[in-house]
C-alpha cells in the first residue's frame, strides 16, 4: 500500500503542469538537501511578498524614482532565474514600486517617492531568504556550502538585506562548495535603454 502511494505522489508530481517537476526529478526534500537550481518561483500571493518588503501596490509605476539594478544568483555554477512578474498583480493590475518584467535579472525600482529601497525588500517581495551567509535555502556552512556576496564586483561583508539599491548597480550573490575560489563575475553589461 506504501509502495502504491509512493509511487501515485511521483506520477502526480511528474504531471503537474504537463512538464516534469523539478521536485520529482531531484527525489524527496529532506531537512538537509537544497532544491535544485533553476527558477525560484515568484510566489503566488504577490501583494504578500510586497506587504512583507513593507510596500504597498499601486496602479500605474511610480516616476519619482526610475533606477535599474542587476541581480544574479549563481548556485554551484548553476544560475538561479531571477522570476518575472515580482511586485506584479496581473490579474488586480496592480505593481510594487520594486518589481521584474522579465527573466533577465534586471530588477525596477518606480517609485511615485524618492527613498530608499534595500536588496532585503527584493528578496522579501521573492518571498525567498537573505541575510549573512544565507540565500535561499542554503546557508554557510550547511552541507558544505559558502555564500559570497558581490557588489559592483566587489565582495560585501556585512548584511546583503541592507544593500541599498542604486542606479545600475550590479549585485551577485553565489554559493559554492566550502574551498571553491569565489571571484565577482564580469559586470553585467546594460542593455540599451536602461
Amino acid at each position: 500500500m506504501v509502495a502504491v502511494l509512493v509511487v501515485a505522489g511521483i506520477i502526480t508530481a511528474v504531471v503537474v503542469n504537463g512538464k516534469p517537476s523539478a521536485t520529482a526529478a531531484s527525489g524527496p526534500a529532506t531537512a538537509t538537501s537544497s532544491p535544485p537550481t533553476g527558477t525560484w518561483s515568484a510566489p503566488a500571493d504577490v501583494e504578500a511578498g510586497v506587504k512583507a518588503a513593507g510596500l504597498q501596490m499601486l496602479t500605474a509605476e511610480g516616476t519619482a524614482l526610475h533606477i535599474h539594478q542587476h541581480l544574479t544568483v549563481t548556485v554551484d555554477g548553476a544560475h538561479v532565474v531571477v522570476p518575472a512578474g515580482l511586485g506584479i498583480d496581473e490579474a488586480q493590475q496592480r505593481i510594487s514600486p520594486i518589481h521584474t518584467h522579465d527573466e533577465s535579472g534586471i530588477i525596477h525600482v518606480e517609485s511615485p517617492t524618492v527613498q530608499t529601497f534595500t536588496l532585503g525588500q527584493v528578496f522579501d517581495e521573492w518571498q525567498q531568504k537573505l541575510g549573512p551567509g544565507r540565500v535561499g535555502p542554503y546557508r554557510d556552512g550547511v552541507d558544505g556550502q559558502t555564500v559570497t556576496v558581490f557588489v559592483d564586483g566587489t565582495a560585501h561583508a556585512g548584511d546583503p538585506r541592507a544593500i541599498e539599491l542604486t542606479s545600475h548597480e550590479d549585485i551577485d550573490i553565489i554559493v559554492a562548495k566550502a574551498g571553491t575560489a569565489v571571484s565577482a563575475p564580469k559586470a553585467f553589461s546594460w542593455p540599451a535603454g536602461y
